[in-house]
């Protein structure tokens, strides 16, 4: 839901280095995106500066009336039912393509999708592998990101590779995060691919936890 369908006029419109290369596209004009680098970088300096402490596993017992475990993959086998996705992303840079959107391309074997994040710098990903392996990108994984990446435009053939990049996803079976409470100890986990999307719901499962509250009454908008 949320979507309208689009000719190769809008298309063109709205993105105009894919003019001429796509007959129907599906809009979202309700969809954001944000630099998740970014993003974490700030909330942790604005959390730091509103007092909060960060604690790696190696604390056993920080000293604190609460604790709350957001360490992700790190606990698979430590939690039942949590299991790793493999994701796999390509940085390219090009001074050819202009986009102001992230945009997702249904390829015949890789759903690719292209993130722009300035400066003529696009992030590049779709993997999803079952497995826990964080190990450096692999060559067919690459070639189809790649290959994938030209068939949307063909100046990306061009585009230098910057930077390669892995990551296990913490995924219960359902695929949905979960949080709950023992004693002082507050755990988060299983956000899968939803990350930033969903985070601000978990977060007030969090609170209603941390409060005491039996569930989180808030509205996420």
């Amino acid at each position: 839901s949320g979507f309208r369908w689009l000719d190769a006029e809008e298309i063109a419109a709205l993105e105009p280095a894919l003019a001429g290369r796509f007959r129907q596209a599906l809009f979202f004009p309700q969809e954001a995106h944000l630099d998740p680098r970014r993003a974490l970088s700030a909330l942790r300096q604005g959390l730091a500066a509103r007092g909060a402490a960060f604690a790696g596993e190696d604390m056993a017992d920080p000293g604190f009336a609460l604790t709350v475990d957001c360490t992700g993959a790190s606990r698979i086998g430590g939690i039942d039912g949590l299991r790793g996705v493999r994701g796999e992303m390509a940085y390219l840079q090009t001074d050819e393509v202009t986009l102001s959107r992230p945009v997702r391309m249904l390829h015949p074997r890789i759903p690719l999708y292209i993130v722009p994040r300035g400066g003529g710098l696009f992030m590049c990903g779709a993997t999803m592998i079952e497995s826990d392996d964080a190990g450096p990108i692999t060559t067919r994984s690459l070639m189809e990101l790649l290959n994938a990446a030209y068939s949307l435009h063909p100046a990306f053939a061009e585009a230098r590779l910057v930077e390669t990049g892995t990551g296990v996803r913490p995924a219960f079976t359902d695929n949905l995060p979960r949080a709950w409470r023992r004693e002082n100890r507050i755990t988060v986990n299983g956000l899968y691919r939803h990350g930033f999307l969903l985070s601000p719901a978990m977060a007030g499962e969090v609170a209603a936890l941390a409060l005491g509250e039996e569930t989180f009454r808030g509205d996420i908008r």
